[in-house]
């Protein structure tokens, strides 16, 4: 009677556990995405690591970049910022996608990390010089960002209408206005 008690109570104990584990993974937050947005093309590319996304999006200019967008130091930002060309093995310079600017899902520049890249450069609030929809996790998930060669203008409607708030250098909270609102983005 003893053994058969106890293997009924070992067999509910192992149901109970593989249920907990079950509810546990289908309840855990999804691994962050770090993503590449060429503005010009409107093509998008995840990777797994900010370091990959990044390494991407520079065409291998930048192979070092952290594994995680939350640490972004000035050096790396003024590496970002900096020269787009490459000079290739024919003296003559390749061009890449220039680094405007990196929008997070969490505060303080945590969740996941898009980056946005495009042929040239902004004028740093001289005017408009793009803009986009976010969609999919992008859209009213946008809490930090990390300015870049553009400043970021968050809107909380499509095609830049509605309420706005401008950044003109990285923020590690948009503020209670505009905290998983905007659903598109002016780089000026």
């Amino acid at each position: 009677m003893f053994a058969r008690t106890s293997r009924i109570a070992i067999a509910a104990a192992t149901t109970i556990l593989t249920l907990g584990v079950a509810a546990a993974t289908a309840n855990a937050a999804p691994a962050p995405k770090n993503c590449v947005l060429n503005i010009d093309s409107g093509s998008m590319q995840c990777y797994d690591t900010f370091r990959e996304a990044v390494t991407a999006s520079t065409n291998g200019r930048i192979t070092d970049a952290p594994l995680s967008a939350k640490h972004i130091d000035q050096k790396l930002a003024d590496r970002l910022k900096g020269s787009s060309g490459a000079t290739g093995s024919s003296g003559t310079t390749k061009a890449d996608a220039v680094q405007l600017g990196v929008i997070y899902t969490d505060s303080n520049y945590g969740g996941s990390a898009l980056v946005l890249t495009g042929g040239s450069g902004c004028q740093s609030g001289n005017g408009r010089d793009a803009q986009i929809n976010l969609e999919g996790t992008w859209n009213n998930s946008v809490s930090s960002l990390t300015t870049l060669s553009c400043w970021l203008e968050l809107w909380d409607a499509p095609n830049t209408s509605g309420v706005h708030q401008e950044y003109q250098q990285s923020t590690s909270y948009v503020g209670d206005a505009m905290n998983d609102r905007a659903s598109s983005v002016a780089l000026l």
